[in-house]
């Protein structure tokens, strides 16, 4: 490892293991904002404004980039997942300061339709957008590294394959081979892996955004699409992020608090979209069923059987919102055309670091420390796969 490497990977030792303070971050980044497209502001932000933007409308691409004062190691493009508040999320923001602390520029987008909570084709031609002008801003020869976060790796790994000469690798966490058995899990909490299904606990926090996704498939009547979308978006804004919500029975109090919003003809199944009443699987199903390949543009296989760089599948076994099994998947995929390493972590959850015992830190130490190398390496890590 190079001199920059090793200083970086200290640095991202010292402040991504479980023993680093979860709120903190380091001090001295800046962050600038950048707009590449004009438009109305996507997200929570745009929402108390009371702008709204549907898929396919005008609305703004925005980049934000993260840097210390000192001198570039190399650069990351992150690919964010599904959340209203894109890079401005604080656990998102601070992993985005830990890179840069470390010595990467680290340029994240808000992509617009994944900060209104909607899976939509338009996140890749978006993200490519960010990795062209991303391009033009690196010297001559040099790449910048795509890391993805959760439903990221898709659009991650497409533009990985459209842009061959400029991503220099592909590393994902907490991202999905199959999109369909993502979605089932979100409401039945079955790993779907090829050598058996496995039951798992699952984030019921996330249902009011599947409900939002599957909405054209749900056959409720289009008059009610926008009350009980707008309703789910709320129910998110007010429960994502707070983990003691997740205990049976917390929910409840949150949807009748939001129930009166939506017409009487929708609220059971506004309440069953919460997950406060029984039956969501069985509606999740048919909705699937009705779509049949309405959302096969979400699969990252294409670009997995087109793509030409390096790939590092990274996934914390207790991931409660995308199943450990769908990194094996992405793991397989991959190998077959590039060079590719899984790693699986019990250090990590969907949401963050969590607490091991001695016993089980001392487990894990090997791949964290995996994980850190390649972060170590951003920009190079071709040649760590070599």
């Amino acid at each position: 490892m190079q001199a920059d490497q090793i200083r970086a990977l200290g640095r991202l030792l010292e402040w991504l293991g479980p023993w680093a303070p979860a709120r903190a971050m380091p001090r001295g980044i800046r962050r600038e904002r950048r707009v590449l497209r004009e438009g109305d502001v996507p997200g929570r932000r745009g929402r108390k404004a009371g702008q709204r933007c549907p898929p396919g409308a005008a609305t703004r691409l925005e980049v934000h980039e993260f840097r210390s004062a000192g001198p570039v190691a190399g650069t990351f493009l992150v690919a964010p997942g599904l959340h209203f508040d894109g890079p401005d999320d604080p656990r998102f923001e601070r992993f985005c300061r830990v890179l840069a602390h470390a010595g990467f520029r680290v340029v994240v987008p808000t992509l617009p339709t994944y900060a209104e909570l909607v899976v939509h084709e338009s996140a890749v031609d978006d993200l490519e957008i960010v990795a062209r002008d991303l391009g033009q801003r690196l010297a001559p020869g040099e790449r910048f590294t795509l890391f993805s976060i959760s439903f990221g790796s898709w659009p991650a790994l497409e533009v990985a394959a459209r842009l061959p000469d400029r991503v220099d690798a592909v590393v994902t966490f907490g991202g999905y081979a199959d999109f369909e058995a993502a979605i089932r899990f979100c409401v039945d909490g079955v790993m779907r892996r090829p050598g058996g299904d496995e039951q798992l606990t699952r984030d019921p926090l996330n249902q009011p955004a599947l409900f939002l996704n599957m909405l054209p498939w749900l056959e409720a009547p289009a008059d009610l699409h926008v009350p009980l979308a707008e309703a789910w978006r709320e129910m998110t804004y007010r429960t994502w992020g707070r983990m003691e919500l997740k205990a049976p029975g917390r929910l409840g109090p949150f949807a009748e608090a939001l129930v009166d919003r939506v017409p009487q003809a929708a609220r059971d199944l506004f309440l069953i979209g919460c997950g406060v009443r029984e039956g969501g699987a069985e509606l999740i199903e048919a909705a699937l069923g009705r779509a049949g390949g309405a959302a096969d543009f979400a699969s990252p296989r294409p670009a997995l059987a087109r793509i030409r760089c390096p790939v590092v599948v990274c996934h914390g076994r207790d991931d409660d919102v995308i199943p450990w099994g769908e990194a094996e998947k992405i793991h397989q995929a991959a190998r077959a055309r590039v060079p590719s390493r899984l790693l699986l972590t019990g250090l990590y959850g969907h949401t963050g670091a969590g607490r091991p015992s001695p016993l089980a830190l001392g487990r894990e130490a090997r791949t964290l420390l995996e994980i850190a190398r390649v972060l170590a390496a951003g920009g190079r890590v071709r040649e760590l796969m070599r």
